[in-house]
Order: C-alpha cells, then sequence, then structure tokens
C-alpha cells in the first residue's frame, strides 16, 4: 500500500485489490474498537475509511470474517480513509466477505493465466485455471447464474 521504490513497498503495489463495500470492526488499541468501511483489500493490506484518527505507524487488527482478528500497521491516513499493511499475508479465499467476485478480478485471472501459460508455468497455469472457473458466473449444468 506504500508508494516507496524498491523493496518491500513494490511487492505490496502489486497485490491484487479487491474491491469492497463491507462494514468491519477495527481495533486501534487493546481496549476499544471502531467501525470502518471496507473500500479494497489485498492480501496484503487493505483502504478503509472511518471517523477515527489512526497513528500512522500504529498497530491495529481488523476483524475478518471466518478468520478472525488479523494484525496491520496503518501505512497512512488522509480525511476519513487510510490504508494499513498486514503483517502477516491474508488468504482471502478464507474470508467470509464476498472477496474475488465481478468482471475486473476475471479479467485480471485470464491475464495472469495467459502470462503463466506463455512462460510454461504449470501448476501456476492449473492454479489460475481452478480460481476462474470458481469465479465463472454459472451453475454446474451450465446455467447462468
Amino acid at each position: 500500500m506504500g508508494s516507496r521504490s524498491g523493496g518491500i513497498g513494490d511487492t505490496e503495489r502489486r497485490a491484487e485489490r479487491r474491491s469492497l463495500d463491507e462494514p468491519a470492526r477495527l481495533r486501534p488499541n487493546s481496549w476499544s474498537s471502531v467501525e470502518v468501511r471496507l473500500a479494497d483489500i489485498s492480501e496484503l493490506g487493505f483502504r478503509a475509511s472511518c471517523e477515527a484518527r489512526l497513528q500512522v505507524g500504529g498497530a491495529v487488527s481488523l476483524e475478518v470474517p471466518g478468520v478472525g482478528p488479523v494484525d496491520a500497521q496503518v501505512e497512512w491516513q488522509r480525511g476519513g480513509e487510510f490504508g494499513a499493511r498486514f503483517l502477516a499475508p491474508l488468504a482471502l479465499d478464507r474470508c467470509g466477505w464476498p472477496v474475488g467476485e465481478g468482471n475486473a478480478t476475471l479479467a485480471s485471472l485470464l491475464y495472469q493465466r495467459a502470462g503463466a501459460h506463455q512462460v510454461g508455468r504449470r501448476s501456476a497455469d492449473a492454479a489460475l485455471r481452478r480460481r476462474i472457473l470458481s469465479a465463472l458466473p454459472v451453475r454446474r449444468g451450465g446455467a447462468a447464474a
């Protein structure tokens, strides 16, 4: 989520962000929590809005449905919006939020699979194929959702 050149900042910017519009609970300290509105999430961090003033560099914990509390560090805050980096990557497929849906995600997966196929990365190609199939808006038997 940072804009640094080189190192981990570049990795953070390359993580696939998935749009979200979901409420969540954030713990900015050990004794309180605030409601935030998630705007996007990736395996490396998230962007959200809230009325509370957060300390850049401060530790927070985001309550993720299906996962539990996930520790993060606030990277930036502008007005009522902020971005935070998870201390350990989050497996988005375990989240209770509807992440990974929509045409932009499907297009991104197709693009990634074409690249993996082109360079002969069979395991990545197969994994991306499974993700694409699960993201398609069809039910078993071919009926559209």
